[in-house]
């Protein structure tokens, strides 16, 4: 019987996503592993987690950070990241601009083109990229844009986006959701205590996220862990609580502008212009005084 946690740490937080699947254990590798054959859809039987950041090609090039960089046995080379929230990047060209830097990292094979490896830049994001479709997992490579013939399928670009994750009703329907639904599932809800008989399921499906399930569960013994947690979701909300508090002051100011424009006109009483722009009555006779001093300063 599984040794059950009543916390487990917010596998979404990018450093604890990257801490599940590069520790030194045999639990973390598997993990590794599996995640990979989920999301390239190849059985990945080796893997090694190489240096984090690539070295700059030439000086004053803008450095890249990659958060899980790996190389598999024939030589393929993926990066995985987490990104935790929307940090309102374009994330098309970030991600293509990775898959061609990790590429050209890889090590060079002189003339022989066919020893060229494949390069991987998958993200999972916990915020929906593409509004406009549905499907939860996108894999990109390079196409012919009039008949959508691939190239040679070198550079490709993986998206799983968790918040279009499908509802699973039933624990028995968990045996049939492709691997990399069943990894999405465990990321999005391993941490939510009322998720547990649905995370048993996935785990009892999926040998490799039963070990992912185990390494985050030692983590979650780590009480620093949980300090640096509080911090990052601090930081967040904090940045969050800045950008709403900026968005309702700007919208504020422009009410006060059209509120004073509106006063200048002189054409509408004092009750519709707090209603048009929706300001208390108190405010408009406020901005009303204001106006009527500067205009008397303006004629001394």
């Amino acid at each position: 019987m599984k040794n059950k946690h009543l916390r487990m740490l917010n596998p979404r937080l990018d450093s604890t996503f990257k801490a599940i699947f590069t520790q030194n254990s045999e639990e973390s590798h598997k993990a590794l592993k599996s995640f990979l054959s989920a999301m390239i859809e190849e059985d990945v039987t080796d893997v090694t987690v190489k240096q984090n950041e690539p070295a700059n090609q030439f000086d004053g090039e803008k450095g890249i950070r990659y958060d899980i960089n790996c190389v598999l046995a024939d030589g393929t080379t993926a990066q995985v990241e987490m990104q935790g929230y929307d940090k309102k990047c374009e994330y098309a060209k970030r991600a293509e601009y990775y898959a061609a830097r990790l590429a050209s990292s890889s090590p060079h094979v002189g003339d022989d083109w066919n020893e060229l490896p494949r390069s991987y830049q998958i993200s999972v994001l916990n915020f929906t990229y593409d509004k406009g479709n549905f499907n939860p997992l996108h894999h990109y490579t390079m196409t012919d844009i009039s008949d959508g013939s691939r190239l040679a399928e070198i550079l490709n670009v993986i998206f799983l986006e968790l918040t279009k994750l499908p509802k699973i009703e039933d624990a028995a329907d968990i045996s049939a959701l492709p691997a990399a639904i069943k990894w999405g599932t465990f990321l999005k809800e391993a941490d939510n205590p009322v998720s547990q008989d649905l995370i048993d399921s996935i785990t009892e499906s999926e040998e490799g996220i039963m070990n992912a399930e185990v390494v985050l569960a030692a983590l979650s013994d780590d009480r620093w862990r949980w300090i640096e947690q509080g911090r990052i979701d601090g930081d967040r909300r904090d940045i969050a609580d800045g950008l709403r508090r900026s968005k309702e002051e700007g919208m504020n100011e422009a009410k006060i502008a059209n509120a004073r424009n509106f006063l200048a006109m002189n054409i509408l009483t004092h009750e519709q212009i707090a209603k048009g722009v929706g300001l208390p009555i108190e405010k408009i006779e406020e901005l009303a005084a204001e106006l009527a001093k500067e205009v008397t300063l303006q004629e001394v």
